[in-house]
């Protein structure tokens, strides 16, 4: 079984992007910044894509998406124990795209395609809610796209089932201030809480396929039009069942995607066998 997520920089129905996914044949492809789709991926996938929001929460021109060489048996919606997070998934409701899907010859499981923002949520809408048990830690003041689906994530039972969340996170931990000054290295963006983001999905219980641990070396997956700099900020996340699974995982080619400028970042793609590995 193949999975692929890719944030495809708002590709329209003709654009060459989709004969590339259609020759890497996956099965399962977790979709971000979908202009339109092609009539013959719509006939070899089950398909669910919604419009993501926009800073004011208007409709963006692109959608994010879930595609299957099967069947989509039936969408997920993700709560929370508390109201105003439970509000801020109804805003990001064409952000966080969860569906159950059942591949062609396979077992059924959970799949989430991400699209976080790269604006935070609006501190209008937080004024006078203690967030502090969702904000990362440290000196970012602010709540973003992923720590809502961190805070669905916390409410969900997920060791009921096998689970892959993907997409475009915006979220690199190369953008860390803490990086950057220990590896001697200065981009346009200097943050903080990039690697609190990808440690709390492993206190959930997920592995990231393409750096399966902390220590490996960061395989970057985008890049930034002014510069050049190169950073991983998709990342591909399972459960531990599926990570028995897992054979190999790779990025795309970047001197096909980036060299004739099909996206601004490359699909990450993960290759499962049927039984774990010895």
């Amino acid at each position: 079984m193949r999975i692929i997520t890719w944030s495809v920089h708002g590709a329209l129905s003709d654009s060459p992007v989709w004969q590339l996914l259609s020759e890497l044949q996956p099965d399962i492809a977790l979709l971000q910044e979908v202009g339109g789709l092609p009539e013959m991926l719509r006939n070899t996938f089950a398909c669910c894509l919604r419009h993501a929001a926009s800073k004011n929460g208007k409709p963006q021109r692109f959608r994010t998406g879930v595609l299957v060489r099967g069947k989509i048996v039936a969408e997920i919606m993700f709560s929370s124990a508390f109201d105003w997070v439970n509000r801020e998934l109804e805003f990001f409701a064409g952000n966080l795209i969860g569906c159950t899907v059942k591949p062609l010859d396979r077992d059924p499981l959970n799949v989430i395609s991400v699209y976080s923002p790269a604006w935070p949520v609006n501190r209008d809408r937080l004024r006078g809610i203690d967030v502090s048990w969702i904000k990362l830690a440290g000196t970012n003041p602010d709540v973003w796209g992923t720590d809502i689906l961190w805070g669905a994530l916390k409410n969900t039972a997920l060791i009921d089932s096998e689970w892959v969340i993907g997409g475009d996170f915006n979220s690199s931990e190369t953008f860390d201030c803490d990086w950057q000054d220990k590896n001697n290295k200065r981009f346009g963006i200097r943050s903080s809480g990039n690697a609190a983001t990808l440690e709390r999905m492993r206190r959930l219980g997920f592995t990231e396929c393409l750096r399966r641990n902390k220590e490996d070396p960061i395989i970057p997956t985008f890049k930034h039009s002014r510069g050049g700099a190169y950073h991983q900020m998709d990342h591909l996340f399972v459960s531990n069942g599926l990570v028995s699974r897992l054979e190999r995982c790779k990025v795309g080619d970047q001197a096909i995607i980036f060299g004739k400028s099909l996206s601004d970042h490359l699909p990450v793609i993960a290759d499962f066998g049927r039984k774990g590995l010895n």
